[in-house]
């Protein structure tokens, strides 16, 4: 998790596993520190009855886990979890935990459209592009999206974009970085733009695009040459070696019970990420 991280407690075999990120921790310390390292994508959701059983009944923490249930009962904010499940080692000193809670109450006093968008980031960092989308339709069609700057609305209409080409809706994708460029005049949006119409077969449209935009010739065979070498590691990644696998199956029964496993692998995951 980036650092050796010194156990004095109980560790298990079996994980918590984090909504999201799902980022596995084996220990009341490996908790308190990803918490610590990752407040910013931390939500109430990651506070819930899972966590609960898992302190009682992997690391026999039966008072904390009584104590968060009750808070979730309760319905308490955030902040009473997160101190609850930070003093319940020493892993981290009072200043460090003050100066935690200092950044909780930041994300709190933040604008609505920040916060949504921090969470819409957060879903769209860990795969979960439906759901992301969503977060930024939702900030977009709001009464909120008129106090926007230009750039900070051609930002998230460029994250949003990013989310509708990983789900396929590339000709949204295509004319959502177009009109987020025009507001944020982010030379990265330009060239996710320009991505987007190579991966779209819109070669003419792009060759237009890049005259239009006054791209040079060194940029945009930069930008060709850039696709290219990702087709290639696509090629050598384990997932495009998985699906190369299923292909070459000779005998029928093991191709469908290996399709058939991968499957209900993927419907899984979509379920994790529209739910």
């Amino acid at each position: 998790m980036g650092r050796m991280i010194l156990c004095t407690s109980k560790q298990t075999r079996n994980p918590y596993v984090f909504p999201v990120s799902e980022a596995k921790v084996y220990s009341i310390e490996e908790l308190c520190y990803y918490i610590y390292h990752n407040i910013y994508e931390i939500t109430i959701d990651c506070f819930d009855n899972k966590l609960v059983a898992w302190l009682k009944n992997e690391l026999g923490m039966d008072i904390i886990s009584k104590k968060l249930q009750n808070m979730i009962e309760a319905e308490s904010g955030l902040k009473d979890r997160v101190i609850s499940i930070m003093c319940s080692c020493d892993y981290y000193t009072e200043e460090d935990i003050k100066a935690l809670l200092h950044l909780i109450s930041d994300m709190e006093n933040m604008p609505y459209h920040g916060r949504m968008k921090t969470k819409a980031d957060y879903l769209l960092k860990y795969g979960k592009y439906t759901l992301a989308k969503r977060g930024y339709d939702k900030i977009l069609d709001s009464g909120f999206a008129v106090n926007l700057t230009p750039v900070e609305y051609g930002d998230i209409l460029h994250n949003k974009s990013m989310a509708c080409f990983y789900t396929g809706a590339y000709s949204e994708a295509i004319q959502g970085f177009k009109d987020a460029y025009s507001r944020n005049n982010n030379p990265v949006t330009l060239r996710h733009y320009l991505y987007a119409l190579l991966l779209n077969s819109e070669k003419e449209k792009f060759e237009n695009e890049v005259l239009r935009y006054e791209i040079g010739g060194d940029e945009a065979k930069r930008i060709v040459d850039d696709l290219s070498e990702a087709f290639v590691r696509a090629e050598n990644s384990n997932e495009y070696k998985e699906l190369v696998k299923t292909v070459r199956y000779k005998e029928e029964g093991d191709a469908y019970r290996y399709a058939g496993a991968k499957l209900e692998g993927w419907k899984r995951q979509y379920r994790e990420g529209n739910s």
